[in-house]
């Protein structure tokens, strides 16, 4: 059952999905920037899917989502099994970054917030880099508490906030904090996407996203993320052959 009640969205796990490509998501945000209401975009993988089972409040969250997009293979391929449709792709935080800098940098403002100190502000000069009219308003690590936040991100007058401050912490904080954020259009949760515009950390080889193996190079990349990696393939495969037979 859609438990979205929108035609282009698909539930997965009792999480909704929405089925768009990037260039359709960039429409989307267009519209959004410009009517006057406040909007926040989430980007599920499996581990997100994995936690909604158990956190009713996250689950609520990702449901309450204005878009909700697929940063994984794994709810692309959840998708064709359990629905018999397949998502048009995944949005991936760093490439939804750069397109949204790219299409509305020298229009609107962005915030970055998340991060250890020093890491949205690298970040921020990787984007300056490749988008000099690119409107950096401000940046900020993300082990401030909200009032600090809340604060800076006001202060700068930003239009689009970037948090990367980890799930779900970063979803709740957007959640909680956005009406604090008058001059805030749109949020964004991008995972770790700072650590690796930044350079901080390695983005996987092309060829590796392009087969959806990230979590593979994780493995042996990254060795102590190990249980993040179990979640999000062991766990949310026996979640989706679990509800599988059910149908």
């Amino acid at each position: 059952m859609n438990i979205c009640q929108n035609d282009v969205k698909l539930t997965l796990l009792d999480v909704c999905m929405d089925n768009l490509k990037i260039d359709e998501v960039l429409e989307k945000i267009e519209v959004f920037l410009r009517d006057g209401k406040q909007h926040y975009i989430v980007l599920p993988y499996a581990a997100f899917l994995v936690e909604a089972q158990k956190d009713a409040e996250f689950r609520h969250i990702l449901n309450g989502a204005d878009l909700s997009l697929s940063d994984g293979i794994g709810p692309v391929i959840a998708s064709y099994i359990l629905n018999g449709e397949k998502l048009n792709g995944r949005v991936m935080g760093v490439n939804l970054i750069f397109a949204l800098v790219a299409k509305f940098g020298a229009e609107h403002s962005f915030f970055l917030f998340g991060g250890k100190e020093g890491v949205a502000q690298e970040a921020a000069e990787k984007i300056m880099a490749k988008y000099p009219a690119a409107k950096i308003a401000g940046t900020l690590n993300g082990y401030v508490n909200d009032d600090e936040a809340a604060t800076a991100i006001n202060k700068s007058g930003a239009e689009i906030l970037l948090a990367g401050i980890g799930m779900p912490k970063q979803e709740k904080w957007i959640y909680n904090n956005l009406k604090r954020l008058p001059t805030v259009k749109l949020a964004v949760a991008v995972g770790g996407s700072f650590d690796f515009i930044s350079g901080r950390v390695h983005r996987a080889p092309r060829f590796v996203q392009k087969m959806g193996l990230e979590w593979l190079w994780r493995l042996f990349t990254q060795p102590s993320q190990w249980r993040k990696t179990w979640r999000a393939v062991i766990i949310f495969s026996w979640l989706v052959l679990k509800e599988r037979l059910k149908k």
